[in-house]
């Protein structure tokens, strides 16, 4: 190669490392830059490779993780997903892992992440129209990073603000929904984002329900309805509207949107394939009751002394035998877990009716 030959290619390389600076310079970068689109929010439970968005139903105890999900349009056209996540499906399509980006831009967004609940842990109502002034809200979680992937938490705002122990020794169960909202800033201004993209929000509920980012976990067998409910909302009815509003605050405990003792009972019930007539109440002292068994008392039984009823959860007490220290679930003004003496009280019977375990009904 000759001299002049090398001082052409030389200017060439120059020439070259010039145009990739400008590139990666911020106006160029802008230019350049896929154009943001959605913002979805992506779940992943522990053992599982893929991060899918909408609704997801795990075992009590299961740990998860949350996954923001930028979509955004490349200048050719092509539509492309920033996310953390390895494996990845929207709306039941996994997107093909060529689209997958990691974030590498010079100006990282900020993620901020919300759970999803209703505006009371509990509500009366004393008419049917009042059912329309319910309303969800978004809780910034200001506890959790502001990154594109958190670890999933289950725990409504209510209970974070509550002062008493909790109950210990069960795994976590219930539901919470979730939402994201991405902020892009640009190089003039880091107060007021230039872009806002919002995963599915707060008053899209309770209409757009389906597709919802939502995390549902249950305790087993005749558990399974109960332990969906904590962390939802708990509306009471009175009596003179429950007909006008009974039908859609059992829609609203089907979706898990929020519940109420009655319907929960009546859920419980119908998968077992029974109604509350059926069940056949016995009187037990719960200073000595009946054993903890398949044949006698498990978990999903119910205790009455009144209009009070309670659903047996496990077994604290004397071991194999029902007593006050037991823990039961509990629906006064929102879903609690109680040892039963915090909730039966003095001397006396307590009335024990079996709910049919779904194998028995499976085979009636």
């Amino acid at each position: 190669m000759t001299s002049q030959q090398k001082i052409y290619w030389s200017a060439v390389a120059l020439v070259g490392l010039l145009v990739c600076g400008l590139m990666l310079s911020g106006p160029v970068e802008q230019q350049f830059a896929p154009e943001p689109v959605a913002a979805w929010i992506a779940i992943q439970a522990e053992g599982s490779d893929v991060a899918q968005t909408g609704r997801l139903e795990v075992p009590a105890g299961t740990n998860f993780e949350l996954h923001a999900v930028l979509e955004a349009k490349e200048w050719s056209g092509k539509m492309v997903y920033f996310t953390e996540a390895d494996r990845l499906v929207i709306e039941g399509e996994e997107i093909p892992p060529d689209l997958l980006r990691r974030w590498t831009r010079s100006e990282a967004p900020r993620i901020l992440w919300f759970t999803v609940e209703g505006f009371s842990p509990f509500v009366a109502i004393e008419e049917a129209k009042g059912l329309e002034a319910f309303y969800f809200r978004e809780v910034f979680r200001s506890d959790w990073a502001r990154a594109w992937s958190v670890p999933g938490d289950l725990q409504p705002s209510a209970e974070r603000q509550e002062v008493r122990d909790l109950v210990t020794g069960l795994p976590r169960f219930g539901t919470q929904r979730f939402h994201v909202r991405i902020e892009m800033f640009g190089p003039e201004s880091s107060i007021t984002p230039e872009v806002r993209l919002r995963s599915p929000e707060a008053t899209d509920l309770p209409g757009k329900v389906e597709g919802f980012p939502t995390v549902i976990a249950s305790l087993p067998g005749g558990l399974e309805v109960p332990s969906q409910v904590f962390g939802l909302s708990q509306i009471e009815v009175a009596p003179q509207a429950l007909a006008a509003a009974g039908d859609l605050l059992a829609d609203w405990t089907r979706n898990r949107l929020a519940f109420s003792r009655l319907t929960v009972v009546r859920e419980m019930l119908d998968r077992a394939r029974l109604s509350y007539e059926d069940l056949k109440w016995t009187d037990v002292d719960l200073q000595e009751g009946p054993v903890w068994s398949l044949e006698a008392v498990e978990p999903g039984d119910f205790l009455r002394v009144g209009e009070r009823i309670a659903i047996l959860v496990a077994d604290r007490g004397k071991p194999g035998v029902l007593d006050r220290s037991d823990l039961c679930f509990d629906f006064i003004k929102g879903a609690r877990v109680r040892p039963l003496d915090e909730i039966f009280v003095g001397e006396g019977l307590v009335e024990w009716a079996r709910q049919m375990s779904s194998s028995v009904a499976a085979a009636n």
